[in-house]
């Protein structure tokens, strides 16, 4: 048995035992969306926003607008990120969420002005850097992206694959190609299978 199915387990009997605790059905709720059990985590989510009888706590906004993002409920994810970003302004992983959703729905400029107040307020936070980096890179704005992600893994030096393949990009668009090279092989070592990575390493060895 896995961690999660432990986890699942438990939870299950502690809910049996204390019907009416909400933390318990957040936790719950949050166990069943880290197993792809976006239904259940919904149904779990919404009974512990019930027992809390007011304004839940960062943490149920942040798992059920994911499991809302994750059953493609695109709307309903945004409406709640959006009440967890004003329940709780100064809560950077709230308005990181809401980042993303504003960035999915293709309003660049609100994402952008999101994360770097997100940012303001909390510096060490790697995925507000990450996604400011994501915004900069897809507007070609190459210097910023790479100030924003090389903050980004200065954080979380295994944040993952892509921020190496896009410093690598950018450091190959400024024809650096031993730095290139040296950030796509990281890359790969995060995800051997990142078939891009392969290829620009590929293109790299025949060029040299």
């Amino acid at each position: 048995m896995g961690r999660l199915d432990e986890a699942e387990a438990a939870y299950g009997e502690a809910a049996a035992r204390a019907k009416t605790d909400p933390k318990i059905y957040l936790g719950w709720g949050v166990v069943a969306l880290k197993r792809g059990d976006a239904a259940g985590a919904a149904g779990r989510l919404d009974r512990a926003r019930e027992l809390f009888g007011r304004v839940p706590p960062p943490a149920w906004f942040w798992a059920r607008a994911l499991v809302a993002a994750s059953a493609g409920e695109f709307p309903l994810a945004e409406q709640l990120a959006h009440e967890g970003a004003e329940a709780y302004p100064s809560h950077a992983a709230l308005q990181n969420n809401l980042a993303v959703l504003r960035e999915l729905a293709g309003d660049l400029a609100a994402a952008e002005d999101l994360i770097r107040a997100a940012r303001k307020g909390e510096p060490s936070l790697p995925q507000l850097s990450k996604n400011l980096g994501d915004l900069a890179y897809r507007g070609s704005r190459y210097d910023e992206a790479w100030d924003a992600y090389s903050r980004a893994v200065e954080l979380a030096p295994d944040l993952g694959d892509d921020v190496y393949f896009k410093l690598g990009n950018i450091a190959y668009k400024r024809n650096d190609r031993d730095l290139a090279a040296q950030l796509w092989r990281k890359a790969l070592e995060i995800n051997p299978k990142h078939e891009l990575v392969k290829a620009n390493l590929d293109t790299l060895s025949a060029l040299s």
